[in-house]
């Protein structure tokens, strides 16, 4: 009988302790602090891991609105959206967007798009005309700096180089030569194919 009353009265004691610190664990009485512990990502440490949320739109693969960790720059948004898009308007995304810039949250990253009105109004938009960007947003492989040519979809810091360096021994004739003198491979020239000029 003692046995019974101590039984009943640690169950009660149990069930005081349950209702007093809002619900069992896992029970989604507080919702929201479930769903912020559950987006902390992994690695997250301290538990209520702050997050920004990005708008990635334009000319990328796959648009949308991001989750990413305080910190994270341009380049850390393109990447989780896929990386440019085979419509990136190639010269205008390396004039406009500065991928080491950090991202505040709820900032918007917008990729140029070869489909947008072109910014005829004053002598190419941002960055005097000299550069490797030409009508209708087309790279001149002959004229382009480092940068423009690594916003292309397939093209590294590497491959850039090698491209520089090619030209610079003889000025590329026309845009298969990125084929002929084994810049990059098929794939690659496929996907830039129509995003690169020769003047």
């Amino acid at each position: 009988m003692v046995a019974l009353a101590a039984g009943g009265i640690a169950l009660l004691l149990g069930a005081a302790i349950v209702v007093a610190t809002g619900g069992l664990p896992g029970s989604g009485i507080d919702g929201g602090s479930v769903i912020v512990a559950a987006s902390g990502g992994p690695g997250g440490s301290g538990g209520g891991a702050p997050e920004i949320v990005v708008d990635v739109a334009g000319a990328v693969m796959t648009p949308g609105v991001y989750r990413l960790a305080p910190g994270s720059r341009v380049g850390d948004a393109l990447s989780a959206a896929g990386g440019f898009g085979p419509r990136v308007d190639a010269a205008r995304a390396a004039a406009e967007l500065n991928l080491a810039a950090v991202l505040e949250d709820g900032a918007r990253v917008i990729v140029p798009s070869r489909d947008d009105p072109a910014p005829t109004d004053g002598d190419g938009g941002s960055g005097g005309g000299s550069g490797g960007g030409s009508a209708g947003g087309l790279v001149d492989l002959n004229t382009a700096t480092q940068a423009e040519l690594e916003a292309l979809p397939g093209i590294g810091p590497v491959t850039a180089t090698k491209i520089i360096d090619s030209r610079a021994d003889e000025p590329f004739g026309s845009v298969d030569d990125l084929r002929t003198r084994k810049l990059v491979g098929a794939k690659t020239f496929a996907s830039l194919r129509d995003l690169v000029t020769v003047r």
